[in-house]
C-alpha cells in the first residue's frame, strides 16, 4: 500500500499569523511549490467563523483553490476544548454538541478525515459514531506528546475503540510522541535566553530521564537553580517536557490498524537531508508496512520558537517530504 504526503496549514502558522497570504493563497503557493497532494485545515485557524458560520463564499473559494492546484483535502483538524468553560469540564452532551458542527461541516468539505484530541471520553466517542458515520468522515483521536500508544489516556480510548468497534474512530498518530533529540532550534533559543552548556547538559538528562514529564521539569529546575541559570529560559525549558515526547517508537506498530492519518511531525533537517530530532528511517519502516493506504501530512512546529525571518516553512516542507520520499522508498524497496 502506499502514504500519500501533503501538509497541514498548521506549518505555515507564522505565516498566517503575519497576514501574509488569504486561505486561497496559502494553497496556491503550496501548488506552485509542488507540496500535494494533500491538504489539512485547521477548522479555528483557516476558516473564519468555524464551525457554525462559515460563509458560503469562503467554502466556495476554498474548493476552487484546491481545485485549480490540483490538490486534495485529506484532514480537518477540529477542537474538544473540553475546559472551554470557567467552572466546570464540559458534560458528555456538551461535548458531543461541540464537536457536532465540526464534523457536518467536514462532511460538507468532503474532508475524509477529522483530528479529534485527547479528552473525549468513551461516552463522548460512542454518541460521535453516528455522527461521523452519518458524514462518511472517520474520527482520528492524535496521539501527541506528552502522550503515546501506550500511555494510560490513550489506553482507555483504544479499549473504547474495540467496544465500540467502528471504521470511523481511529488515530492520527504523531511523531511529537516518539523523539530521539530536543531540537537545536529550541536549545539555541535557551541559549540565547542566557541558559549556560551546563544548563543545557542538564535539560537534555533531565529529558531523557524515564518518568511523567512534570516531575522531570522540576528536577532540572531544581538543578538549573543550583547552577544559577536565568529564570526565563528555565521556565521556557517547560515545553521540553509537554512538547518533545519520548514514548518507543516501535509502539506505532500497534495503531496501524487503526490510523486513519499521519502527523508528520518534525523540527529541523540538517544538511545531510535528515531530521536529527526524530528517527524518521525508523517510522518510514514502520508505517510503510500498512496494509491499506494512508495519508500524511508534514506538520512544521519549529515555529513554536523560530519566527518567520528565521525561517521559511514552505522550504521546510519541501525538505521534509523530499526526506520522506528517500526513507520511503528504501522501505518499500527493502520489502521487496
Amino acid at each position: 500500500m502506499s502514504i500519500c504526503l501533503g501538509v497541514t496549514l498548521y506549518s505555515m502558522t507564522n505565516e498566517w499569523l503575519a497576514g501574509a497570504y488569504t486561505l486561497p493563497q496559502l494553497i496556491d503557493e503550496m501548488g506552485r511549490r509542488n507540496l500535494g497532494p494533500g491538504v489539512e485545515l485547521i477548522g479555528f485557524q483557516s476558516l473564519r467563523g468555524f464551525p457554525n458560520k462559515v460563509s458560503k463564499e469562503d467554502i466556495k473559494e476554498l474548493k476552487s483553490a484546491i481545485e485549480r492546484n490540483n490538490l486534495v483535502l485529506t484532514a480537518l483538524a477540529c477542537n474538544a476544548d473540553i475546559a472551554l468553560k470557567k467552572d466546570a469540564w464540559m458534560s458528555t452532551d456538551e461535548s458531543v454538541e461541540y464537536m457536532r458542527p465540526q464534523i457536518e461541516l467536514a462532511g460538507e468539505l468532503n474532508v475524509p478525515v477529522v483530528r479529534i484530541q485527547i479528552g473525549l471520553t468513551p461516552e463522548v466517542l460512542q454518541k460521535l459514531e453516528p455522527i461521523a458515520a452519518r458524514n462518511k468522515v472517520k474520527l482520528g483521536m492524535e496521539i501527541h506528546a506528552p502522550e503515546g500508544p501506550n500511555t494510560p489516556k490513550v489506553l482507555a480510548t483504544r479499549e473504547a475503540y474495540e467496544l465500540i468497534d467502528s471504521e470511523y474512530l481511529g488515530f492520527i498518530p504523531d511523531f511529537s510522541a516518539t523523539m530521539r533529540a530536543i531540537p537545536l532550534g529550541m536549545l539555541d533559543k535557551l541559549r540565547s535566553g542566557g541558559m549556560s552548556e551546563a544548563g543545557i547538559e542538564a535539560l537534555d538528562r533531565a529529558w531523557k530521564t524515564p518518568g511523567v514529564p512534570i516531575k522531570r521539569y522540576m528536577d532540572f529546575s531544581q538543578e538549573a537553580r543550583s547552577l544559577g541559570e536565568p529564570e526565563l529560559p528555565v521556565v521556557q525549558a517547560r515545553l521540553i517536557f509537554t512538547m518533545f515526547g519520548r514514548e518507543n517508537l516501535a509502539d506505532w506498530e500497534e495503531l496501524l490498524p487503526r490510523t486513519v492519518h499521519i502527523h508528520g511531525k518534525y523540527y529541523d533537517i540538517d544538511e545531510t537531508g535528515n531530521s536529527p530530532s526524530i528517527d524518521y528511517a525508523g517510522l518510514m519502516r514502520i508505517f510503510s508496512t500498512t496494509e491499506r493506504n494512508l495519508t500524511m501530512s508534514s506538520e512544521w512546529e519549529g515555529h513554536a520558537y523560530l519566527d518567520m525571518t528565521e525561517q521559511d516553512a514552505f522550504g521546510m516542507v519541501e525538505k521534509h517530504h523530499a526526506m520522506c520520499r528517500r526513507f520511503l522508498d528504501e522501505a518499500f524497496a527493502s520489502q521487496g
